[in-house]
């Protein structure tokens, strides 16, 4: 689920029709100020971070002059609260309460129920888990239908309410819902949905979540990373949802974990596989071992996009170690995991000697896959070892192996600088194909016998290229390939390793910078 700010829910929330107090976001200490004497009234200044409990970290602060709003700001932007840091602060008018609730739906995907479930209770204002449940009112809601007004109405009665606020209190739920179906919610919760003296429903907070699949729906949300977080993305989170978000061919995942990687500590983790990924993610922890992301490619991805994933994970510096762990015997044909290494690793290791790159891959062309890698990483100046099936219930081994690797690496590594990062190939011929463009050095190709490029894309099903007159041509119309064109690198690889490196591809992304 992509987390939203208070903000930016309570917003969705006043254009659904409910109440939301007055006031605007602040990231400044001048805004702060400027936005409390245009309210010309007492201002609450609550930090916008993706926590609860904010008020007792002293994330939510009271003023009663546009100065008190500044100095609040000022406290609270580029601080911390409970570990986020302040970037924004929502400023807005202090309201007199007289009577604090909880409203909030949720989707409920147990098998019996599998559905949105609108809950309610009139002890606002606390975490609606310490509330006893014989005072929670819930509703499962029919996603198609909606709510009756009828079934709004009861829950307050259910729990007690005045009659004077039944109603009140339904068309607040009616527009909660109206929020949640309008933009793909999770999750919303209004806690505390307040009753004002002056006789108003108010959405004093709002936590909102919004569903991974749907985001590209909601570019005005600016949502950056469509995944759930407990955090902000970071530098790197956001250049590894770039490699997912337009290809959805397989799955990439990309996670920072570590927030600085310089001086050493830490490897690059690359896995195989959701369950287990985290299991193999545990047994190197076990061991000692920290891990500076979590990285997966699933799915039956294409090599570009494991390349891609492959690059981010060696782009943090000062890494003492690479692992792809494919803990799982898979469907998918390895030797695009197999192709796609060994692109990022030729491209970004060979300023690396002695960096430790281990692999274990298990599934449809393993032998093949570990053949690729054996040949490709005996020309780098790395350390290898690659282990296949019979390692995926011998995890620890590998583990205690990569340790090994790493310590050995440790005592004897050089200081280097930021890691090499991609150089463009150079050729006087391009097809462009989906994500990337095959650059060609037409003299280099001339002189070669190999025609290991073509062997190779046939083999690989990607049939772009033919032999004309005794050499490599495109056999195909140029406007066919990026439809025909399959990413499986596999026509560089042989060539950089059977040709005369004539062929190369061209895949960009963003790197973050270090």
């Amino acid at each position: 689920m992509a987390r939203l700010y208070e903000y930016q829910g309570k917003q969705l929330l006043k254009a659904a029709g409910l109440d939301i107090p007055e006031g605007a976001v602040a990231e400044t200490p001048d805004q702060a100020r400027e936005i409390a004497a245009r309210l010309g009234r007492p201002v609450v200044v609550k930090a916008q971070v993706w926590t609860t409990g904010r008020f007792k970290a002293g994330g939510i602060r009271f003023a009663e002059t546009p100065s008190e709003a500044e100095a609040a700001a000022a406290a609270l932007l580029g601080h911390r609260v409970k570990g986020f840091l302040v970037k924004k602060v929502l400023v807005e008018e202090q309201l007199k309460l007289a009577g604090e609730f909880y409203a909030g739906i949720i989707i409920d995907p147990s098998y019996r129920v599998r559905a949105p479930v609108l809950m309610m209770t009139l002890a606002g204002g606390v975490e609606v888990e310490s509330v006893e449940d014989e005072r929670i009112a819930r509703l499962t809601l029919d996603v198609l239908r909606g709510p009756a007004p009828d079934d709004l109405r009861a829950l307050p009665r259910r729990l007690g309410a005045p009659d004077a606020l039944v109603d009140p209190l339904a068309r607040a739920l009616e527009s909660l819902w109206k929020a949640f179906c309008q933009n793909d919610a999770r999750s919303a919760e209004i806690n505390p949905l307040v009753l004002t003296t002056d006789n108003r429903i108010v959405a004093a907070d709002c936590r909102m979540s919004i569903d991974d699949a749907s985001v590209s729906r909601h570019p005005e949300l600016g949502i950056r990373v469509a995944r759930e977080s407990d955090s902000p993305p970071t530098a790197l989170d956001i250049a590894g949802w770039a490699i997912e978000e337009n290809d959805h061919r397989g799955i990439s995942f990309f996670a920072q974990l570590a927030a600085d990687t310089r001086g050493g500590g830490f490897i690059g983790y690359h896995a195989i596989g959701g369950g287990g990924a985290l299991l193999a993610a545990d047994t190197l922890s076990r061991h000692g071992l920290k891990l500076a992301n979590y990285a997966e490619t699933s799915g039956n991805p294409t090599a570009a996009k494991v390349c891609r994933t492959a690059r981010l994970v060696l782009s943090q510096p000062d890494l003492d170690g690479y692992i792809l762990m494919g803990a799982v015997i898979a469907s998918q044909d390895q030797w695009n995991h197999a192709l796609g290494l060994m692109k990022a690793c030729r491209e970004m290791l060979t300023d690396r000697p002695g960096f430790p790159v281990v692999a274990l891959i298990a599934g449809n062309k393993e032998r093949e896959a570990l053949r690729i890698l054996r040949e490709g990483l005996s020309t780098l100046p790395v350390r290898f070892e690659l282990f296949g099936r019979e390692y995926i219930h011998r995890l620890d081994d590998v583990a205690e192996r990569m340790k090994a690797l790493v310590e050995e690496y440790r005592a004897h590594r050089q200081t280097f600088g930021a890691p090499i990062r991609p150089v463009a190939p150079t050729g006087d011929v391009r097809w462009p194909f989906r994500t990337g463009t095959i650059v060609l050095r037409t003299a280099a190709c001339e002189g070669c016998s190999s025609l290991a490029c073509v062997k190779a894309c046939s083999l690989y099903g990607g049939y772009l290229f033919r032999v004309r007159d005794k050499r490599m041509t495109l056999g195909i119309p140029l406007e066919t390939v990026p439809r025909q064109c399959v990413e499986c690198l596999a026509c560089e690889h042989e060539c950089h390793l059977r040709g005369k490196g004539a062929l190369g591809l061209e895949l960009p992304m963003d790197f973050p910078a270090i």
